[in-house]
């Protein structure tokens, strides 16, 4: 159940957005067209296609709210597989590789990426990436975005800020939470107490300072795994970009 409200939430925001976007392109194509004038009009009755990951609303009209759902989850997995690719294609450049390297460094980089997520699981980033401009979150989905804090909590929040609605794993969201994941979710929850019991409070802070040291350790494995395949410039990019020390 909470599983289903979150996809229903986060699809609504995707649903506005773009509903907003369709609308405001509606109002161009009835204008004639930015540059076309009215010639640039499509003929009567064809449809746009459309683009992937963006809601079918011809389609949406009859479908009853179990239906809208399932399609708004496939709406989501879709849009998360297409920026992945994008991500993808653009690390391929940036390291200047082809498609044969990429199968060797993609695995390795993944690695780093994750442990580094888990190193700083609920912190604030030290580092920024300027790299992609689909970094929506920790790493979007497995892809390969900007280092953005490594976690972020779900919609939802009281009056003073602190988020109330649970927390989704970093990258795939029907993995089972890792132990730094877990604990956030815990410590977010006792910090809804004005007056959490200390002992409590101790112990979970100790064991998630334990949980980011062994994420560290492993981050530093999993970089000179990496280095190993990677030529200097390659390195230095990566270096950039917040991947590597």
């Amino acid at each position: 159940m909470k599983k289903h409200k979150l996809i229903i939430a986060a699809a609504s925001c995707v649903f506005i957005a773009v509903f907003t976007q369709e609308l405001s392109s509606q109002n161009v194509r009835r204008s004639g067209g930015v540059s076309g004038g009215a010639g640039s009009s499509r003929p009567r009755g064809m449809r746009m296609r459309r683009m992937p990951g963006r809601p079918d609303f011809e389609r949406m009209k009859n479908m009853s709210p179990e239906e809208k759902a399932k399609y708004f989850q496939e709406l989501l997995e879709e849009q998360r597989r297409v920026a992945e690719e994008q991500e993808a294609l653009a690390m391929q450049q940036a390291l200047g590789v082809d498609e044969k390297q990429w199968k060797v460094i993609e695995p390795k980089l993944k690695k780093v990426k994750s442990y580094r997520e888990q190193a700083f699981i609920g912190t604030k980033p030290p580092f920024q990436s300027n790299f992609s401009t689909f970094s929506t979150g920790p790493g979007v989905a497995g892809g390969f975005g900007g280092f953005s804090g490594g976690f972020q909590f779900q919609a939802g929040g009281n009056a003073g800020g602190m988020a109330t609605s649970s927390i989704s794993p970093i990258g795939d969201p029907d993995r089972p939470l890792t132990d730094g994941e877990r604990l956030i979710e815990e410590l977010q929850w006792l910090l809804q107490d004005p007056e959490p019991e200390p002992a409590e409070l101790r112990q979970k802070l100790d064991a998630l300072r334990r949980a980011r040291e062994k994420a560290t350790k492993q981050w530093v494995r999993a970089q000179q795994e990496l280095r190993k395949i990677l030529n200097l410039r390659q390195e230095a990019t990566l270096v950039m970009m917040g991947f590597l020390n």
